[in-house]
């Protein structure tokens, strides 16, 4: 998924920096990683914090910043499944005496997680069962081991919350940023 945000007014503000012989690109640099920063903080992480840790979710929203060569500042989600045992709050629905299906909350209310719990069990743990397919001389053997379930992605919930609403913010923060940066180094 990718979204565009533009800043208006970057061959004015190019036209005054030459004027002083200064350059465009360290102030729109500037503009562009803290709106990349704020965004994931503001847009992102606090309405995922009251389901996943931020600590976590500033892990798995990793940012590309903009340089000397790259003149872009990008928030780039992981596709990794969260375990579920580090969402806060999470449950099961009881299907019968062994089995029960897992979900997380999220921002957007509950989502069905991979694995069950046993609700009979002391621990009731949330697991999944996966299976590994080993060779040996044309003999197929299934080895069935139990691991931890895993919840939604940071990706599913990035594109869950990246609305118009999110773009207009972005947009509006960039430019205000950017005329910021501007008066600043026009000052200089």
């Amino acid at each position: 998924m990718q979204l565009s945000v533009r800043v208006v007014g970057i061959e004015q503000a190019q036209k005054q920096l030459e004027a002083q012989a200064k350059k465009i690109d360290p102030v729109l640099r500037g503009a562009l990683n803290t709106t990349a920063t704020k965004t994931r903080a503001e847009r992102y992480v606090k309405p995922m914090s009251a389901s996943v840790p931020g600590k976590r979710l500033r892990q798995s929203l990793k940012i590309k910043r903009a340089n000397k060569r790259w003149m872009q500042s990008r928030i780039i989600p992981s596709s990794a499944g969260i375990p579920v045992l580090e969402y806060k709050t999470w449950g099961y629905d009881p299907i019968d005496k062994t089995r029960g299906r897992i979900w997380v909350r999220g921002p957007s209310g509950r989502k069905v997680a991979a694995g069950f719990v046993n609700p009979s069990s002391a621990g009731k743990r949330p697991l999944t069962t996966r299976s590994e397919k080993r060779t040996a001389r044309r003999t197929y053997k299934y080895k069935l081991a139990l691991q931890g379930a895993m919840g939604m992605s940071a990706a599913y919930w990035f594109k869950q919350l990246s609305s118009s609403q999110t773009i207009n913010w972005v947009n509006a923060y960039l430019q205000q940023e950017f005329n910021k940066r501007l008066q600043k180094e026009l000052l200089k």
